[in-house]
């Protein structure tokens, strides 16, 4: 039996604690880290499990608006307690402010992985271990200590993995992820325009004036023509039916899908769906 939760951002820190297995889907609209102090978690990410941790363990999860937690009791003490700590962006500006040219990586980019695993350490023992007195009391610590102990975090993962400075500040133009990359990536999600600018570390106003740079079209625009390419193909190369495609693609409505897709190539869906079972009926009778 499992107990479904959304972790949000509003509380910088949320500890989670189970007596049976439960699930927790993550907002993670900021970085987070993960720490189990009872019990053990598999992180899932587009519902693929990608890591487990065990007790003492931490992970790193890049932001992303589709990861799930599954908190699993220990059998010793017949309960789960784990620790979600967020890196909110104007915490990451401050922190990166401090560095130095000297302290960044030499090289321009580094791979983005969803998921990182931190191993156990004095260090992550000693970082989690000092919210035990809040979370025990059920009290809040001020917003002071938690930016001291973001930046405690955020320092472990850059120690744990050079490559997570390009997640962790991808809001400089020394890492600032590709539009066009996240976005063939990720067209088909319910997106606004709003979280495509913040996922990819621009404002609004920068995320419009950098996208003017590289297409005619607006972001709007480009996605519904994408979905509309996308659904064009799944209906000549798969068995699929029109409304699977839609739903598969990104469209909620079936009415502005098969209006869309009409304007755009002049036939409905559900015509190119016939008009390819005809051609493959022709090319089977000629075999």
């Amino acid at each position: 039996m499992s107990n479904t939760i959304n972790l949000t951002t509003e509380d910088i820190m949320t500890p989670c604690y189970h007596e049976m297995t439960g699930e927790s889907y993550l907002d993670v609209s900021e970085h987070a880290i993960v720490y189990v102090a009872r019990g053990s978690m598999e992180v899932l990410v587009d519902g693929v499990k990608k890591t487990m941790i065990k007790e003492k363990e931490c992970v790193f999860v890049r932001k992303d608006h589709r990861t799930m937690l599954v908190q699993r009791p220990s059998d010793d003490v017949g309960y789960h307690l784990s620790i979600v700590l967020f890196f909110p962006r104007n915490i990451l500006f401050d922190f990166y402010k401090t560095l130095r040219e000297d302290d960044l990586p030499k090289k321009k980019m580094g791979k983005r992985q969803s998921i990182t695993a931190i191993p156990a350490s004095p260090k992550v023992s000693s970082l989690f271990d000092s919210f035990k007195p809040y979370y025990e009391a059920g009290v809040r610590p001020d917003s002071d200590w938690l930016t001291i102990k973001v930046f405690e975090a955020v320092k472990l993962v850059l120690q744990n993995d050079e490559n997570a400075y390009a997640s962790l500040f991808d809001f400089t133009a020394r890492w600032r992820i590709d539009i066009i990359d996240f976005m063939e990536k990720n067209y088909m999600y319910d997106l606004s325009i709003e979280q495509i600018a913040h996922y990819t570390g621009r404002s609004l106003a920068s995320f419009k004036r950098d996208f003017k740079k590289i297409s005619n079209l607006s972001p709007r625009a480009w996605l519904i023509r994408r979905r509309l390419y996308a659904a064009h193909y799944m209906l000549l190369s798969t068995e699929k039916n029109v409304k699977q495609v839609m739903a598969e693609v990104g469209f909620k409505n079936f009415s502005h899908f098969s209006k869309a897709y009409r304007e755009h190539f002049g036939f409905t869906p559900t015509e190119t769906r016939i008009q390819n079972r005809d051609a493959e009926v022709i090319r089977k009778s000629l075999i």
